[in-house]
């Protein structure tokens, strides 16, 4: 089989464990792009969080961000695909929030949206790995209600985290009662998208965009909230550090992020065919 798009996911996959891209994996993407590949990350993020990795990457033509919510043309700044979660639902999800014992993040247009009693405080609720990144990129408001009624139309994704078990199962309970998509990037979080998206439905609109067969293309991934994506691929790729759920679903499984997997799937799929 001839493959010719990657969709890659970030954290943990794409960037290693220091949350930095490695050589190998780094001069593979460029070659795959060279070679005339659609090689797209496919991320969680807001556009804010990926510029950095972006900006190493200028001949990259589309990437694709908060969870599947919104896919955009680099090249032209073009929105390609867009969902955002309705606003009576968004009221909800603050409601479930408020009662909660979590951190929450709003994803709304290119930009997080965090409230400022939380600064400083992300190691107590799971998501220590992610505080660089939220002081790098995070708007830090007063009053996240607030927030979401200034974007009510772009919002896309509401990003729960939780110091322990107890809370995030107790959450998520509550979160099962409204028309969401619900997956996880780190442990005991939820990542709140509009009923119905995720990465393998955004994978196919780029697939309808770009004219190419999903039998032809290849997902990369670690995390639940890559698993429609790597299922839906013409290749499903779990990480050799991705969860057992992740890898039962994948057709192949390679090394960690920590060891250059992404690199040695692009060298193998697209750089030898």
């Amino acid at each position: 089989m001839s493959y010719r798009l990657l969709a890659m996911d970030m954290d943990g996959t794409v960037l290693n464990s220091e949350k930095v891209i490695t050589p190998r994996t780094e001069a593979a993407i460029r070659a795959a792009i060279a070679a005339g590949k659609d090689v797209f990350f496919a991320t969680g993020r807001s556009p804010m969080e990926v510029e950095k990795e972006l900006s190493a990457f200028p001949e990259m033509n589309y990437a694709m961000f908060v969870s599947g919510a919104l896919v955009r043309d680099l090249k032209t700044g073009e929105t390609v695909h867009s969902v955002h979660i309705p606003f009576p639902i968004v009221e909800k999800i603050l409601d479930i929030g408020e009662k909660s014992r979590g951190f929450l993040g709003i994803y709304a247009g290119n930009n997080v949206y965090a409230e400022k009693k939380y600064r400083g405080h992300m190691g107590e609720y799971g998501c220590k790995c992610f505080e660089e990144l939220y002081e790098r990129c995070t708007i830090w408001v007063d009053d996240l209600r607030e927030a979401a009624q200034e974007h009510r139309e772009e919002v896309h994704k509401i990003n729960f985290y939780f110091g322990n078990e107890e809370d995030y199962l107790a959450c998520g309970e509550e979160l099962k009662k409204l028309p969401v998509t619900r997956a996880s990037g780190i442990p005991h979080n939820d990542e709140v998208s509009p009923c119905g998206v995720n990465k393998g439905e955004a994978l196919l609109a780029m697939c309808e965009k770009l004219g190419i067969p999903v039998s032809e293309t290849i997902a990369v991934g670690d995390q639940t909230n890559d698993l429609e994506m790597i299922r839906a691929a013409g290749l499903g790729v779990a990480m050799g550090n991705a969860t057992e759920e992740v890898k039962a679903a994948a057709d192949v499984i390679t090394a960690d992020c920590d060891h250059d997997g992404v690199a040695e799937i692009i060298e193998k799929y697209l750089l030898e065919t």
